[in-house]
């Protein structure tokens, strides 16, 4: 491209009235922009791409697109920070609500459903609206609305499951049929079963990097699983929940699976175990839905035709029931408060919340749109959805506090220590609960303290304990 000094002076001579018919001519100078800011990446694009056909051409989407992690969360946090304009919409992730939210810095959904003849609470699934909007929690009081839903979930190489000759080895070894597992303490023998280093092949594949949330969202789906929690809402208490001896056999599972996984995997994020299953080192990995799309592309992934899809293990606990819990994702959309273009945006919303603009969204991610997620066709779209609207059951969130990444950075850095070796699952997990228990005291919160907290946690805060394993179908 050349630069101006190189452009002839006789081009640079346009008249007055010339330059303003240019002006008139070029309608991107008349849009109003509404600016969102997002994670880069195949949702965010999708959405900027459906956004170009929105029917009122005074009105143009600007994409404000970070990388994934810390960056994308501190650029929103810093402009609120300033009550600044400088984006009209905003993706969060769903834990980050009560962040902004409970700062103030988040248009009332409440006000906007009051406003609107179209947007309505009913349009969406109830937890989905909660899980990405709701604030505080069983509040009646949204600030998001489910934009693109996510959960973790799970893969695996159906070629090796059905080899007559793997299942021969392994029912030799465990004398066991070989299946996909239906618990933690399944899925530990088979990732061993399938650990052929010599061969380039793992067992098992999952994140521990101590980036952004990287560790913590992997590990707390084994500590639901096996009955353990971060904390009990009801009473502000951390000490006999996040180290409860359940916890502590969760995230010890987690810690353990590294063993049957490539060397270094516990500085892993999700790029690292796409990069891994895609060129066929894993038999088995715990991974986002978001990232579904990619490894059932052939373009992508090489073993696409032989990669499976569902719902992660669940685990059976020291109290005999069995669990299955995971880590919910996705983002919700949110209003900048701040934002001079508040009616624009709630009419743009109007429009990309029907279901035409949904099941566009929904062929490449996971839509919020009850009537969409409730669809057959939907459903039976790909290899993955189905699974995806059963792992919606089993989710769980960190906690929904205004303190959460100051929460999540400690229980990051003392996740990543047992992962490494520096300390024992248990020393990491007394040290999270003990600094976790001093913030939210230095914060204003009061602890009421429980008399004889179980040895299972989740069988007062959260219980979803079965007296038999619930078995998930696999294709």
């Amino acid at each position: 491209m050349r630069s101006l000094t190189q452009v002839p002076i006789r081009m640079l001579r346009v008249s007055a009235a010339a330059a303003g018919l240019i002006g008139m001519l070029a309608s991107p100078a008349l849009a109003e922009t509404l600016t969102f800011v997002w994670h880069a990446g195949t949702c965010a694009d999708t959405f900027y791409n459906i956004a170009k056909d929105y029917p009122d051409k005074n009105v143009q989407m600007v994409p404000d697109l970070v990388p994934y992690g810390p960056m994308w969360h501190d650029k929103i946090a810093a402009e609120f920070a300033i009550k600044g304009a400088g984006f009209d919409i905003a993706m969060w992730d769903s834990q980050s609500l009560a962040e902004f939210a409970g700062g103030g810095h988040a248009y009332s959904m409440n006000d906007v459903f009051k406003e609107s003849k179209v947007l309505k609470p009913e349009l969406f699934e109830k937890f989905s609206l909660a899980a990405y909007g709701e604030y505080p929690d069983n509040s009646g009081k949204y600030w998001g609305l489910p934009v693109n839903q996510d959960a973790y979930g799970f893969m695996y190489r159906k070629d090796l499951f059905d080899d007559p000759k793997e299942k021969e080895a392994f029912k030799a070894k465990y004398g066991r049929e070989l299946k996909v597992p239906q618990t933690y303490q399944d899925a530990k023998q088979v990732a061993e079963f399938f650990t052929r280093p010599d061969k380039g092949l793992y067992g098992w594949g999952q994140m521990g990097g101590r980036e952004y949330d990287f560790a913590t969202t992997a590990s707390n789906a084994f500590l639901w699983s096996f009955g353990g929690e971060l904390w009990n809402p009801a009473t502000n208490e951390v000490k006999g929940y996040l180290n409860s001896p359940a916890s502590i056999d969760g995230v010890q599972a987690y810690v353990d699976m590294f063993k049957y996984g490539p060397p270094g995997g516990q500085n892993w994020g999700w790029d690292e175990v796409n990069s891994a299953f895609q060129q066929g080192k894993l038999a088995m990995a715990m991974q986002w839905y978001y990232f579904d799309g990619s490894n059932s592309d052939p373009k992508v992934n090489q073993f696409a035709d032989r990669t499976k899809f569902g719902v992660l293990p669940g685990a059976i606990g020291r109290d005999g029931k069995f669990r299955r819990q995971t880590m919910v994702g996705g983002q919700g959309m949110g209003l900048n408060v701040y934002s001079k273009k508040i009616p624009t945006v709630i009419k743009f919303m109007e429009w990309y919340f029907q279901p035409e603009q949904q099941k566009r969204y929904a062929k490449v991610c996971q839509t919020g749109l009850k009537s969409v997620l409730d669809s057959p066709d939907w459903q039976s779209l790909n290899s993955y959805n189905k699974s995806f609207a059963r792992a919606l059951s089993y989710v769980n969130d960190y906690w929904h506090l205004p303190e959460y990444p100051e929460l999540l950075d400690i229980l990051q850095e003392e996740i990543s220590a047992a992962s490494s070796g520096k300390k024992t699952v248990k020393q990491a997990l007394d040290s999270a609960a003990e600094r976790h228990e001093a913030l939210l005291q230095k914060a204003g919160y009061k602890i009421t303290r429980t008399a004889n907290i179980p040895e299972v946690p989740d069988q007062i805060v959260n219980p979803v304990g079965k007296d038999k394993v619930q078995e998930e179908s696999y294709d």
